[in-house]
């Protein structure tokens, strides 16, 4: 029982030990599966991290695919609105002796220039009171403008279709062409006659200038324009992403000054207005304008010249505007076309004397309130402190100026402006480092002994179109593709282009005026003033004897008498327009009495 015992016991024990390996090979052949399984797991979770960077990484792309279509499409309705069909929007057609048609189709440009601030131009003369003796020179600074703005834009748009890695914009081609057609909104009565009256004003009165220049003006003018018409702020909103920056652009190009705005495109600042070299869009439009007044042959050909522009980068590291370099005498010929125009017609003798006489007019004038600003009057010195009154001052201040102001002087000098009868030519000189304008003034007035012709005498001097010519430069391209810089060479000025003062007399008193002559003629063979010389008796045959055909006490007396009779009569009569005919009034006035009378015998409400 006990060997029994044993052996059973010895099975069970071999038994269970095969058991136990059995247990065994399933628990490795287990453990074995469940790594395969984790290895499984791990690569599928893997993958699936994968498949959702993919995602997000599609999703994505797919966002930013989104946004440049959605850019593109907004750039192609900005462009559809900036190219719109003149058929679709009405254009503006000027017929131009220059340029043939300009068209202005573009909805924000024809609003600007339906404007009050730009219609003034219209009755504004470029040339000021020139037309009186050259007919051909009587067009408006609204003519100018339209030229510039049609030269400025061919310019930059030749440069966007020939350089498109410039990246000019619509707009930005927008902005040069507003620019260019504002750059005159600043000019007042007759143009550069009108500066003449405001260093007269300012050196009288000791006062500050309202601008320093005329294009600081333009940029006051531009401002008030904005906010004066209704709707046109949101139009400029409609036409430009950024408004704001793009119209503090545009104040930029009309005063070349500063490049706060397109950094990146600094060369736009020099189409309109260009300090560095002197031969921007206004420059080519007035020279190419005013010589056909006076039937000047011109060699320089725009379309040409446009043509071969090209921005570059130059060894300054910047891009600049650079002209072929076989262009250099063709540009000073221009130039030289300019100093001919300066010469012959904007300092030409009788166009100055006008000029003088309009400053004269408008000096002794400016105590009297003649010009509209909104519901008061103001005098033409106020007006320009104030862009509504500003807007109101145009050439028609003479006329404002003849009915509102009884200055004897100021009468005749109106009546006289066509026949320069109270002008008295002396000569001119030609003033040095030791003579210089004011030093002749002063030794002049001084060696009269019979009067003092403070008052009377003018010295005005001549500009020849080459002023601060030293510091003009330009960038060329030569055609091997290398770019330089004209220094000398450029805009450089021909001897007879030299400063004069020329002496004129506010008298019609020939022994006064022999007599100035007589000093003048001393000094210039004493002191070498050449080339100078005493104007012909001639010049000054037919003056009037004496200026002022009514004293002012007379006037005086006769605008009281006018006052009493208004009151006497109860007759109402606008204060502003008491001046305005004084002789012919007393007359009127009496009329109107024994008309007054025979209603009241007849019982007749008068």
């Amino acid at each position: 029982i006990q060997r029994r015992m044993a052996f059973e016991i010895e099975s069970l024990k071999k038994e269970l030990k095969q058991k136990d390996n059995e247990v065994n090979e399933v628990h490795a052949e287990s453990k074995k599966e469940i790594e395969l399984l984790q290895e499984k797991i791990t690569m599928n979770l893997q993958q699936i991290e994968k498949e959702k960077a993919m995602q997000a990484n599609s999703k994505q792309e797919i966002a930013s695919l989104k946004e440049e279509i959605k850019a593109l499409n907004e750039q192609l309705m900005k462009n559809k609105k900036l190219q719109a069909s003149p058929q679709e929007k009405n254009p503006l057609i000027f017929q131009d002796d220059i340029y043939g048609g300009i068209t202005i189709d573009h909805p924000l440009i024809r609003e600007i220039v339906q404007t009050h601030q730009f219609q003034r131009l219209k009755d504004i003369k470029k040339l000021g009171y020139t037309y009186q003796n050259i007919p051909k020179a009587n067009y408006s600074r609204m003519e100018h403008s339209i030229g510039m703005y049609y030269l400025a834009g061919e310019y930059v748009k030749q440069l966007q279709r020939r350089q498109p890695e410039l990246n000019i914009t619509e707009s930005d081609v927008l902005c040069v062409q507003i620019a260019a057609l504002c750059y005159n909104l600043g000019h007042g009565p007759f143009s550069h006659t009108f500066d003449m009256f405001l260093d007269a004003i300012h050196e009288k009165n000791k006062s500050g200038k309202p601008w320093k220049n005329v294009s600081e003006a333009s940029v006051k003018m531009f401002h008030y324009m904005l906010e004066d018409n209704e709707g046109l702020m949101a139009s400029f909103e409609k036409h430009f992403d950024n408004p704001k920056e793009d119209i503090a652009f545009i104040k930029e190009l009309i005063q070349g000054t500063g490049y706060e705005q397109r950094k990146d495109k600094k060369f736009l600042h020099k189409i309109v207005y260009n300090k560095k070299s002197g031969l921007d869009v206004c420059m080519i439009e007035s020279t190419v304008r005013d010589a056909a007044v006076l039937g000047m042959n011109v060699t320089f050909r725009w379309k040409t010249f446009l043509n071969q522009v090209h921005v570059l980068r130059c060894d300054d590291g910047e891009s600049h505007k650079c002209f072929s370099k076989d262009d250099l005498e063709i540009c000073n010929d221009l130039f030289r076309t300019r100093h001919s125009l300066h010469r012959d017609l904007y300092y030409a003798r009788k166009s100055r004397m006008a000029a003088i006489m309009i400053r004269r007019i408008l000096v002794k004038s400016n105590e009297i309130p003649i010009i509209k600003d909104k519901s008061r009057r103001v005098t033409i010195s106020q007006a320009t402190k104030s862009m509504s009154g500003y807007t109101e001052l145009t050439d028609s201040a003479l006329n404002n100026i003849k009915l509102l102001v009884d200055d004897p002087e100021v009468q005749v000098l109106l009546k006289c402006l066509n026949t320069m009868k109270v002008i008295g030519q002396i000569g001119y000189v030609t003033p040095t480092d030791e003579w210089n304008e004011d030093k002749i003034t002063q030794h002049i007035v001084q060696s009269i002994r019979s009067c003092d012709i403070s008052n009377e005498l003018i010295i005005d001097p001549t500009k020849h179109g080459y002023e601060n010519w030293n510091a003009l430069t330009q960038y060329y391209y030569t055609s091997d593709g290398r770019t330089g810089q004209w220094t000398h060479e450029w805009a450089q000025p021909p001897p007879s282009a030299a400063k004069q003062l020329r002496i004129f007399l506010v008298s019609g008193d020939k022994d006064l005026i022999k007599e100035v002559q007589g000093v003048l003629r001393e000094l210039i063979r004493d002191e070498q003033l050449i080339p100078g010389d005493i104007y012909p008796d001639e010049e000054n045959y037919n003056l009037m004897p004496q200026v002022p055909p009514l004293k002012k006490e007379e006037a005086t007396e006769l605008k009281e008498e006018v006052a009493s009779a208004l009151a006497t009569y109860k007759l109402k009569l606008d204060p502003w327009r008491q001046n305005e005919a004084l002789v012919t009034m007393k007359k009127k006035i009496c009329e109107d009495h024994t008309e007054r009378k025979d209603a009241e015998s007849k019982g007749i409400e008068y």
